[in-house]
């Protein structure tokens, strides 16, 4: 299906793959596989000059709320089994 489809930036040039953010159809020399994944040149130049590093304060809160959880469950599990040692003497 992709094949069929033309590069936007030369019309006159079949698609080789698609963007994977923007989803633009690109040729095989406009495509640009970076870390195995194709990127349209705009995408790449956002990518490389720290348009991805927005998503990292929210992988840093997801850490954190994931240690807290762990770190509260394994308390109640030391309460409760300090408290049914107890019952047990």
């Amino acid at each position: 299906m992709l094949q069929r489809r033309l590069c936007a930036f030369h019309p006159d040039r079949p698609g080789h793959a698609a963007c994977v953010v923007c989803r633009t159809v690109v040729c095989q020399e406009c495509a640009t596989a970076y870390d195995g994944i194709f990127y349209c040149a705009r995408c790449l130049a956002a990518r490389q000059a720290g348009g991805g590093r927005r998503r990292a304060p929210v992988g840093w809160a997801l850490m954190l709320l994931a240690t807290a959880a762990l770190l509260f469950a394994s308390v109640r599990l030391a309460v409760w089994s300090g408290a049914l040692l107890a019952g047990m003497r």
